[in-house]
C-alpha cells in the first residue's frame, strides 16, 4: 500500500473512530430519554451543578456511560458540561443501525456541550471493531471537525493508532 493511500485511510479510520460517538449517533438517540443510574446522586442548586456517585450508568438511546462519579454543571439553567471519572469511565454508541459499536475510555471524559468539544484523558483509547487509537489525551471539536492527540492535545505520551486491513476487523 503507497504512502498516501495509507495516509487517506488512517485518516478515514480516525475520523470515524472520533466522530462516531458525538456525530454519528443513531437518529433515534438525541430524541431518546436520558436514563441515569447511581448509588447516590447530589444536586447544588447554589452551584448549579449535580454529582452523581457509585456505579454510575447514563443512558441516552444506543449511547451509555459508566463511571464512578459523573458531574455536570449547568448555564443557564441547561447542561453544559458533563464530566465523567473512573477506573476507567468508559462509553459506547451505535453510529448506526447495524454497524459495529464504537467504545471509548479513559480516567476522565468531558463533554462541553456547548463548545462541543470531547476530551478524553487518562490511558484514553477510542476503538470500533478492532481498530483503535490510543494516548494520554484526545481532544475531539465538533465544530472544527478536528482531532488532537498526544503533544497536540497537550498531552505528554505519543499517540498509537492501530488499523486492519479491511476484512481483517470484525
Amino acid at each position: 500500500m503507497s504512502l498516501s493511500k495509507c495516509c487517506k485511510l488512517s485518516f478515514l479510520i480516525l475520523t470515524l473512530l472520533v466522530t462516531a460517538p458525538v456525530a454519528l449517533a443513531l437518529p433515534s438517540d438525541k430524541d431518546a430519554p436520558v436514563e441515569i443510574e447511581a448509588d447516590s446522586a447530589d444536586i447544588d442548586q447554589k452551584t448549579a451543578t449535580t454529582t452523581y456517585r457509585g456505579k454510575v450508568k447514563i443512558r441516552q438511546g444506543s449511547m451509555q456511560l459508566q463511571a464512578d462519579k459523573v458531574v455536570i454543571t449547568f448555564r443557564n439553567r441547561k447542561p453544559g458540561k458533563l464530566t465523567a471519572t473512573g477506573k476507567p469511565a468508559s462509553f459506547k454508541q451505535r453510529p448506526e443501525k447495524n454497524k459495529p459499536w464504537v467504545t471509548g475510555q479513559g480516567r476522565r471524559i468531558v463533554y462541553d456541550i456547548n463548545s462541543e468539544e470531547l476530551t478524553l484523558t487518562g490511558d484514553a483509547v477510542l476503538t470500533q471493531n478492532n481498530d483503535s487509537f490510543r494516548s494520554d489525551r484526545i481532544v475531539y471539536d465538533r465544530v472544527k471537525a478536528r482531532l488532537k492527540a498526544g503533544a497536540a492535545a497537550k498531552g505528554s505520551e505519543r499517540v498509537k493508532v492501530i488499523i486492519h486491513p479491511a476484512g481483517d476487523a470484525e
